[in-house]
């Protein structure tokens, strides 16, 4: 419901304003005028919007739900596909040095082998008693004991560190087996939480189809209404602020945009489905998907909108010309009203929230001020390469 603490906090953002108002800023003063006429509009709506305040709010509120508990299990799924990378990077090591040691005894197993045939050939211990019995004198009988003591405690020693390395082996393995169980674990568990996304990206889909059939044409009017009034006073802020940065800012003068993320472009600019399609539409399904802004700017809203979902509204001056820029459909934003961005400043990452049918990042560039009409949008693709 459009509340009138609604336009005394708009009130009060605009105060103290009429004074810039007297340097001509580009655009303002008609902004202000649609601004203006749009209040007195709502005086004789208010009523309406009252009684279906209630209506909209539940559907808004459980479609924001949806949409954070999606955000949420994406972040899941991120932070688990960290964790499996990592255990999987470990399993090698470990399968490495199992091999290594593999390697190790089996070279021990053959000496050993070579050993005891050796042994056996000479009659085992019986060859070592024989170099004690052929000694000539004492000092020959002491030279060959303690050459008899040495090779027994060799061989001794070889077996004990064979015996050793064979229970290491042992070990390692068994924990091998425990890493790939609790990996098949964490597989399992990101397949329950995609199944999980999945579930609840239906349940989004069953409620954006009722909120459309139940919503009547004068409902959805108001709530246009609401958001370009809004849209309409953030903008007015966000220019003033944007001359302001751009005045006193020290760095050289920006040219052009960039693409706001990556991925294919999966619908383009111009009609569709009876009306215009005032944007590009950019698809990534990978999971850490970013959008950044296209050029630096000051921030005019960031907001959540029942069509556009979590989205970004930026106010650009470039090259003396101003320009919008809009982002729809984010998981989440990481930007305020009212922030200053830099080109390529991460704004949040690629969603499905709002009024959507799949992962995808919705991008509009407006020559001069955003307006519900759209007549400003131009194709994105005129000022970024695909």
């Amino acid at each position: 419901m459009l509340k009138r603490s609604v336009f005394l906090a708009v009130a009060i953002g605009l105060a103290g304003m009429s004074a810039v108002y007297a340097e001509t800023t580009e655009g303002l003063p008609e902004i202000r005028q649609k601004r203006l006429d749009l209040k007195q509009d709502f005086t004789e709506k208010e009523e309406q919007i009252k009684s279906m305040d209630a209506a909209e709010q539940k559907y808004l509120s459980e479609l924001k739900a949806l949409d954070d508990e999606m955000s949420e299990l994406n972040q899941e799924i991120r932070d688990l596909q960290s964790i499996m990378i990592e255990s999987e990077r470990t399993a090698a090591d470990l399968r490495n040095e199992i091999d290594k040691l593999a390697n190790t005894l089996q070279h021990r197993e053959q000496l050993i082998k070579e050993r005891l045939r050796t042994m056996q050939t000479n009659n085992g211990l019986g060859m070592y008693v024989d170099i004690i019995f052929d000694s000539k004198n004492l000092s020959q009988l002491f030279d060959a004991a303690v050459a008899v003591r040495t090779f027994i405690k060799a061989d001794k020693d070889l077996m004990e560190k064979h015996q050793a390395d064979l229970e290491l082996k042992k070990i390692q393995e068994s924990e091998l087996e425990r890493k790939i169980v609790l990996m098949e674990k964490d597989h399992q568990e990101l397949q329950s939480l995609e199944a999980e996304l999945q579930k609840k990206a239906e349940e989004k889909q069953s409620l954006l189809d009722s909120l459309q059939k139940e919503k009547q044409e004068y409902e959805s009017e108001l709530m246009d209404m609401y958001e370009v009034y809004v849209n309409l006073a953030s903008q007015e802020i966000a220019i003033l602020k944007e001359k302001q940065r751009v005045e006193f800012s020290s760095a050289q003068p920006e040219v052009g945009f960039i693409m706001p993320a990556r991925g294919e472009l999966t619908s383009g600019y111009g009609p569709r489905w009876g009306r215009l399609h005032a944007g590009i539409d950019i698809a990534d399904e990978s999971p850490d998907s970013i959008v950044v802004a296209a050029a630096s700017g000051t921030v005019i809203r960031s907001y959540y909108s029942a069509t556009y979902g979590n989205c970004v509204l930026i106010t650009h001056k470039i090259e003396g010309r101003t320009f919008t820029t809009l982002y729809a459909h984010l998981e989440k934003s990481t930007v305020t009203t009212g922030q200053s961005i830099k080109k390529g400043e991460m704004l949040g990452y690629m969603g499905n929230t709002g009024d959507s049918r799949g992962k995808h990042l919705h991008f509009e560039i407006h020559e001069g001020q955003w307006n519900y009409q759209k007549s400003n949008s131009v194709d994105p693709l005129q000022y970024v390469k695909k």
